[in-house]
Formats: C-alpha cells, structure tokens, sequence
C-alpha cells in the first residue's frame, strides 16, 4: 500500500512538471500573479460590441490550455512591425511570457485590405485590419462589409476563412442579440476578399444548437434558442473584468470556404481554453464529419524556416553556397544522384574539377563580399534556453528524500516492534 502511494505521488509529482509557470497579468510589462498551463500567451483583448468598444484595449498574459492546442507549438510573437511590440506569443517556458519575449522569434504578420460599407465606415471604401468580414442578416437582407481585427485571444484565430451563424464574437456584426440568430457573419484573410460573399461549398452535416448571450453595463440580453446546419458547431464563452461588457456566451454553426489556412497553432476540432485573473475566453469546434475535418488539416498552416528573415539582404549565390553549413556536401551528394547512370571513373574527375574551380572562386572573391558572408553566418544567432525553475526541481528531490526517510523508519519500526513482541513472547512461554 505504502510502494501504491509512494508510486502515485511520484506520478503527480512529474506529471504535473508538463505544465509552465506563465504571468499572468495586464500590460505589456506587468508584473503579477501567476499561473500553469501549457502554453504561456500573450494577447490582446478588446470589448466590443459591433462599432462600440465598452472598454480600452489592453494586452492580456496568461495561460491557455486544451485539445484544440497542438502539441508542438513553436516559440513565436506575431508584429505588424518587426520593430513593435507583439500582439500575439505562443512560448513553452518557464515566464516565458514576461520581459523574456524579446528573446522569441518574431514574425511580421501583413495588414489585409478589405472593401467598406455600411455606417460604421464614415465615408470611406476600403480599410485595412487583421481580417475582412461580409456580415448579412438574411431577415432584413442588410449588408455591412468591413475590417477585423482579433479582439479576444484563441476564438477568432479558429474562426478565419468561416461563415458563422450567429457571429462568434461582439467585434464581427453591429446589431442587438435577437437579431444575430438571423445573422450571418463571414471573415477571410486576404485583401479584397470581401468584395462578395464568401461561399462555402461544402456539405454541412451538422446540426447545431443557436444561442447568444451577453451582459453590457449591466444590462443583460439574450436570444431565444433556435438551431442551425454548418460543417462544425462550435461554442465560445468570454467573462472578462475589463471594460463594462462582462460576459459574451454563443452557440451556433460554421462552415468553412477552404481559402485560408487552419492557424499552426491549431487543431481542426477540439475546446480551449485561455485563463488570465481578469479574463477568461473559451473555445470549442466539433463535428462527426470526418471528410471536414480532413478538408480543414489540409489547410494547416506551415511555418517557413527561420532563415527567410534574411532575405531582405541580397546575397551572391556563391558566398551562400561557401557558408560552413555543408551546402557543398549537399550538393556534391545531388550531384551524384543526378548522374547515376555515369561510371565510377567518369564521377571522380568531375568531383575533383569541382573542388578546384570552387577553390579557385574563393582565392577571387573581393574581401567585402568576405564580410558579407561572415554576416550571413551570424545572422540567426542561437538563442540560450530559458533556464528551468530550479526550484520546482529543489523541492521535489527534497520531498522524495523525505518521503524515503519516512518509509525506511516505518520499516524500522515494524521490525524494532516485532523482534520486542517476539522477545515479550519468549519469555513469557519460558517462565
């Protein structure tokens, strides 16, 4: 029974080691509590309710979670500028959401340019944003067209490139709670794409339930309930401390046109979960269509290599080709496959006619083009590992000693006690 416990408390004990201590705080320089997940965030949270933000916007850190995460989420931070600060990070560290995002892989995300209609625009045609959105309430037949950008962390990521039923947050329509069951709501990512409606051609096997609920200044509203078809169901819910618009809870359908690609750090299907103390946003997407969840992965996103951030300085061929990353081994082995059907003798002098005219290229290149190559090498340095909390480590191999010691004078005790009855017995029997 004591090996039972002693092996359970061990399992806890490293099994919960899979989670990081992230901040969890508002700001992008706070300093605050803490939490664990599985991954550390950073985020951008604004309330708003169609063209009226009930509440600042403002940089959320915290700790997300969940099935609708991959696993192998790369350290990264989204910018409109390689030289601003991120709206969005993705780390697996310990407070590797703190001031230690300087260290993470920046990535430019590009502004989209969308057409504009409806009120909201004040006279203009165009705008730029995040998203693009083409919003239709098939009752009224209204139709408002415009720009998105993420105001809440993980829902709207999951929600590029799909026409939804009713909208799945406050920032994708301009009307009341009723009417957004009638309501529906499209955004894609690239420029123009709103010009028309978005149209997904899909089978749409799912039924799903439709509801909204929302709280602002203290006036709640909600919709009846009513049900619609889509290619998945989904489900978000936002309770938030910042800003007077408290709580935003939908239900309803989406089907996806295919043109955009499923965010990297993204499954097709699953629930999520961001957990921040002022706010906290959760995520679901579900289908038992197996053809749409294929169609979905298909369109996963990929992430280039880090090395395309230096493309922007124009390099010769041949300085890139001398750099010690064993790009000659490389080419000497595609060489060689490419000539198979050529004999072992034939292969040798061409190899070594190839080294010499290398070598020849390298005694003729100008020094600057020398520099250029060291600045090549150097251009991606390695970044040092985020240190472990060592303390974490520290109490654990403190408690197992304990734990130890305990068990091993249990079992002195055990056996002092039974050699004491023993003796107790022996004499007893021989008075």
């Amino acid at each position: 029974m004591r090996l039972l416990s002693l092996i359970t408390l061990l399992t806890f004990l490293f099994g919960s080691s899979e989670s990081v201590k992230c901040m969890d705080c508002v700001g992008i320089d706070c300093m605050g509590s803490f939490c664990y997940g599985e991954y550390c965030v950073i985020s951008n949270y604004a309330p708003r309710w169609g063209t009226v933000e009930w509440g600042h916007p403002e940089v959320v850190k915290g700790c997300m979670n969940g099935t609708l995460l991959r696993s192998d989420i790369r350290d990264h931070c989204e910018v409109a500028d390689i030289d601003d600060d991120p709206f969005t990070c993705f780390c697996n560290g310990h407070l590797c959401n703190g001031k230690n995002t300087r260290k993470l892989e920046k990535e430019v995300v590009e502004l989209v340019t969308c057409r504009c209609s409806g009120s909201h625009c004040r006279g203009k045609s165009t705008c730029s944003g995040e998203m693009c959105s083409y919003v239709i309430n098939h009752r009224t037949k209204e139709i408002e067209q415009g720009c998105v950008n993420a105001t809440v962390p993980l829902v709207e990521r999951r929600s590029l490139g799909a026409c939804m039923i009713p909208p799945i947050t406050g920032a994708m329509h301009h009307t009341d709670a009723e009417s957004l069951l009638s309501t529906e709501s499209c955004v894609c990512g690239t420029d123009f794409c709103n010009a028309e409606k978005p149209k997904p051609k899909v089978p749409e096997r799912q039924k799903c339930q439709a509801f909204v609920r929302a709280s602002v200044m203290g006036n709640a509203m909600a919709s009846r309930n009513t049900t619609c078809r889509g290619e998945f169901c989904f489900k978000a819910s936002i309770k938030s401390k910042l800003g007077t618009m408290t709580e935003y809870h939908t239900i309803g359908c989406a089907s996806f046109t295919g043109d955009d690609e499923l965010p990297e750090e993204l499954n097709p299907t699953g629930c999520a979960q961001f957990n921040n103390d002022d706010l906290s946003v959760s995520a679901c997407f579900k289908t038992d269509d197996q053809g749409a969840i294929n169609r979905v992965r298909a369109q996963q996103r990929v992430p280039e290599p880090r090395q395309r951030k230096g493309k922007s300085r124009p390099k010769p061929k041949e300085t890139v080709m001398e750099v010690e990353y064993g790009d000659d081994d490389d080419n000497a082995e595609e060489v060689v496959d490419e000539d198979d059907d050529m004999d072992e003798p034939t292969q040798k002098p061409r190899k070594q006619q190839k080294e010499e005219a290398k070598e020849e290229r390298v005694k003729e290149e100008p020094k600057p083009e020398t520099t250029t190559a060291q600045s090549f090498i150097f251009q991606n340095p390695t970044q040092a590992p985020i240190p472990d909390d060592s303390n974490t480590t520290m109490v654990t191999v403190f408690i197992l000693i304990m734990l130890c010691i305990v068990v091993s004078g249990a079992v002195w005790k055990l056996e002092l006690h039974k050699k004491l009855f023993r003796a107790n017995y022996d004499s007893v029997a021989g008075g």
